[in-house]
């Protein structure tokens, strides 16, 4: 099963918690949403929703000139009420830190709770992402490890690049020792191999979205380095959040926070609709 893809969604709401590193998400939702055709809604969690409303519409105004922008505030748990306020239908686009600690997972614990949370696309703005990142997004990296779990972020990534138009790259990553350990002990080419798996797949998204569809195999010790080298400041990266570990790969938690915490853009992240 597949998680909900991004063209279904008709509003993107961005969660502020009242500080201002929260507000690096307004400029580049504004932007993504205009793109994407989806309406805008920011929306806090504090004692004084009133209050909270009043900052929101200052924020809009000041950041987002010109859009419209709907707002709205509750009093609760923020995790609990933007998982409840973002529906069936509405991407959440929030800053995260994306520490790993305190907290277990691969973001912050508030962005870690939404991902769970919504079971839909969630995007990410972690501490390293441009506020103003110049060239529109010209192509979608979607990162897989031979497992069902990371498969599954493969139609949000086909259906995005062909909401924007562009062209969509599956990529493995494979580092050189655990490529030459399965040499010796399977006695055939991984390379080889791993071409043809995420060959595959990219025929599979042309089949299925009618746009570009490229593969590459990255060969680097570090795959949340290689994912991040091979989409430059240009891409979007689209991942599960969680995937496995095998002889000629590494996909986990780790890596997802790690993407989400060096790029330079937006990350959409998924999580699995089930387990493995």
């Amino acid at each position: 099963m597949s998680v909900e893809t991004i063209s279904s969604m008709t509003e993107m709401l961005v969660p502020l918690d009242g500080r201002e590193a929260s507000l690096r998400s307004v400029p580049v939702a504004g932007r993504i949403a205009g793109r994407l055709g989806l309406g805008l809604r920011l929306f806090g969690v504090s004692e004084e929703p009133d209050a909270t409303r009043e900052w929101l519409r200052s924020k809009a105004e000041a950041l987002l000139p010109g859009i419209e922008v709907a707002v709205d505030a509750a009093v609760g748990d923020p995790a609990h009420d933007i998982v409840a306020e973002a529906g069936t239908d509405t991407l959440v686009c929030m800053a995260t830190a994306a520490t790993l600690r305190p907290h277990h997972g691969h973001v912050g614990s508030v962005a870690e709770a939404v991902v769970r949370g919504v079971a839909r696309p969630v995007m990410l703005l972690g501490p390293s992402a441009d506020l103003d990142p110049g060239n529109p997004i010209d192509r979608v990296v979607v990162p897989v490890d031979g497992s069902r779990l990371s498969e599954q972020a493969l139609d949000v990534a086909g259906d995005l690049a062909r909401t924007l138009g562009v062209s969509v790259w599956v990529v493995s990553v494979i580092s050189p020792h655990a490529e030459a350990t399965a040499g010796d002990r399977l006695g055939t080419d991984p390379f080889t191999r791993e071409s043809g798996y995420v060959r595959s797949l990219a025929d599979g998204l042309r089949d299925k979205y009618g746009g570009p569809a490229e593969f590459e195999v990255l060969h680097i010790k570090d795959p949340a380095k290689a994912i991040l080298d091979f989409t430059g400041h240009d891409g979007a990266v689209v991942m599960s959040t969680h995937g496995r570990s095998g002889l000629s790969r590494l996909f986990a938690g780790s890596v997802a926070h790690a993407v989400v915490a060096g790029s330079s853009r937006p990350v959409v992240v998924c999580r699995p609709s089930d387990t493995e």
